[in-house]
């Protein structure tokens, strides 16, 4: 049995600095992927990616504001050369919510992003 059948792989994470997110990234690092760690809090990213040397890669983003939700993609290819698996950890808290109805459509940012 394989036990990095992920190998030479990269992943990309978004919510990866706390709870599912960190474990989901840390799952796929034992199972031999590159990370890419996205979250908001630059500091947290810093923290969970740093016992992970070079398998961890952080990207600070907040997904709640559509253009750098829209930078996602270009920003993880620019870090790591490639994308083969996008592990999309839905977070949403009530501040979260209140704050994008009252700003933005009530479509999710990401998915009405056409490539340019």
């Amino acid at each position: 049995m394989n036990s990095t059948p992920l190998a030479g792989q990269v992943a990309v994470v978004t919510g990866a600095a706390s709870g599912i997110g960190l474990a989901s990234a840390g799952a796929l690092v034992s199972a031999g992927a590159r990370v890419v760690m996205v979250d908001r809090d630059a500091a947290a990213l810093r923290a969970a990616c740093a016992p992970h040397g070079d398998a961890m890669i952080p990207l600070e983003i907040d997904l709640l504001d559509a253009a750098a939700c829209a930078s996602l993609v270009p920003r993880s290819l620019a870090l790591a050369g490639r994308v083969d698996i996008l592990h999309a950890t839905p977070v949403c808290t009530s501040a979260a919510i209140s704050s994008t109805r009252a700003t933005t459509p009530s479509t999710a940012c990401c998915s009405s992003t056409s490539p340019s």
